[in-house]
C-alpha cells in the first residue's frame, strides 16, 4: 500500500553471528564458546558495573539529553575539549546520524570493500552513491591510491575502518599522512576506531587524536574492549560545528542512562583495560602459534591482526562451511566472511584460553 524507495526494498539487514541461545536449542549443547562477535571475553569492568547500579534506581527519570558527565569525563581523559565530543548509541548509531545530516541529494561516498558491514548497510540504505574501492587480496589492506582515484567533485565522505574489521589491517602512521594530503579539505574523513585500545600499544598504528585535521571524524564504541555492548553507547570526536549538529539532530534521550553510567565507570578502570589488552596478546600469540604448521603447509593463511580477532583464508567457499557448520555442531561460534565480501575467510574473535584452545582442537581435527 505504501509505496518504499528502491535502495530501501533491497536493502539487506544486518545479520549477526549466530548466539548461544539459538546453538543450544539447535545442537542441545551444554558448553558453547562464543568467538564470533568481537565481545570482550571478561564481560565488563567491574567499576561500569558498580556505577550502573548506582543508578539503578533513577530509571524512571529520563537521561541527561547531553550526557554532560560523559562528554566531560571522555575530554578529561583524551585530552579533548568538550565542544569536540558527541555521544550517541553505539558509533553506529552516531554514525547514521551524520550521514542524514551531511548527505544532500548528488553527494557519494567513498569506502572499501570488505569493511565493516555496518557501515556498508548504513551506506546501502541511503539513496546516495557509495564506491566501494577492491582490497589487495595479497595484504587484505586499504588501496588508499585507489580510493583517492575516486574522488570526484561529488564527493562528500570516505569510511575507513581502522583497524578494519573484518580483517585486522590497519592504515599505518606514514599511509595515512601520504592519504590525508591528497584528500581534499571538503571530504569529510570518517576514521572508525572501534578497535582502537587494542591497535594503540603498536607504534605505526594513527591515533587520530593526534590528526585533528577540521575533515578528520573519529569514532569509537564503549562495546569492545570496555565489554559493554549490550547497552550500546559510542563518542565521536570532530570539529565543534559538526559535533554541534551531531548533538543537536540525535534521539532526544540517548544515550540510555545506565548506558551513560556504565561508560562513565568503564573510562575510569585502567586495570580492566589493561588485563584485557594482555589477554588479548595472549590470544593472538597462541593462535599464530598453533596455526603456523597449517599455515606452512598451505592450508590457511592468517592476516596478521592489530584488533580482538584474527582472520584466516581458507581459500574456497565450500571449506568455509564445512568448517563453520562443523564446529557449530561442536559448541565453537565463529564468523564465516561472505556477509563482508569474503566468502573464503573466517573471523575468530580472541577469548579466554580455554575457548581459544577449544577452537584450536576442533579446527586442527577438520583440517
Amino acid at each position: 500500500m505504501f509505496k518504499t524507495p528502491d535502495y530501501i526494498s533491497n536493502l539487506k539487514p544486518y545479520v549477526p553471528g549466530k548466539s548461544i541461545e539459538e546453538l543450544e536449542r539447535e545442537f542441545g549443547l551444554t558448553e558453547i564458546h562464543k568467538l564470533a562477535s568481537n565481545e570482550n571475553p571478561l564481560g565488563h569492568s567491574p567499576l561500569a558495573n558498580e556505577s550502573m547500579m548506582k543508578m539503578i534506581n533513577e530509571i524512571n527519570r529520563y537521561p541527561d539529553v547531553g550526557a554532560v558527565k560523559l562528554r566531560e569525563k571522555i575530554s578529561e581523559k583524551f585530552g579533548i575539549p568538550f565542544k569536540n565530543i558527541a555521544v550517541g548509541s553505539g558509533s553506529e548509531g552516531i554514525m547514521a546520524n551524520l550521514l542524514r545530516c551531511y548527505l544532500c541529494e548528488e553527494d557519494e561516498m567513498i569506502t572499501s570493500e570488505a569493511t565493516f558491514i555496518g557501515f556498508q548497510v548504513l551506506a546501502r540504505g541511503r539513496a546516495n552513491k557509495t564506491h566501494y574501492v577492491p582490497m589487495s587480496k595479497k595484504t587484505y589492506k586499504f588501496d588508499l591510491n585507489g580510493i583517492l582515484d575516486r574522488i570526484n567533485t561529488n564527493t562528500k565522505m570516505i569510511y575507513l575502518c581502522n583497524p578494519n574489521n573484518p580483517t585486522g589491517t590497519i592504515i599505518t602512521k606514514k599511509e595515512f599522512d601520504e592519504f590525508h594530503k591528497q584528500v581534499p579539505q571538503g571530504v569529510m574523513i570518517i576514521l572508525d576506531e572501534a578497535y582502537f585500545e587494542y591497535a594503540d600499544i603498536h607504534d605505526e598504528y594513527p591515533n587520530s587524536l593526534f590528526y585533528r585535521y577540521d575533515n578528520v571524524v573519529t569514532f569509537r564504541t564503549f562495546s569492545k574492549i570496555y565489554g559493554i555492548a549490550g547497552l550500546r553507547i559510542g563518542y565521536a570526536m570532530g570539529q565543534e560545528d559538526i559535533v554541534t549538529t551531531l548533538m543537536k539532530s540525535k534521539l532526544p534521550f540517548e544515550p540510555n542512562t545506565l548506558a551513560q553510567a556504565a561508560a562513565l565507570g568503564a573510562l575510569d578502570d585502567d586495570a580492566f583495560l589493561n588485563k584485557s589488552i594482555e589477554l588479548n596478546n595472549h590470544g593472538y600469540e597462541y593462535f599464530k602459534r598453533e596455526l603456523a604448521g597449517l599455515e606452512i603447509k598451505g592450508s590457511l593463511k592468517l592476516i596478521p591482526s592489530y584488533a580482538n580477532f584474527i582472520m584466516l583464508d581458507l581459500f574456497s567457499e565450500e571449506k568455509v562451511n564445512t568448517v563453520n557448520e562443523t564446529l557449530l555442531s561442536r559448541g565453537v561460534i565463529i564468523r564465516p566472511l561472505k556477509p563482508f565480501g569474503l566468502a573464503n575467510c573466517i573471523r575468530v574473535t580472541m577469548g579466554l584460553m580455554n575457548e581459544n584452545e577449544a577452537f584450536i582442537r576442533e579446527f586442527k581435527k577438520l583440517l
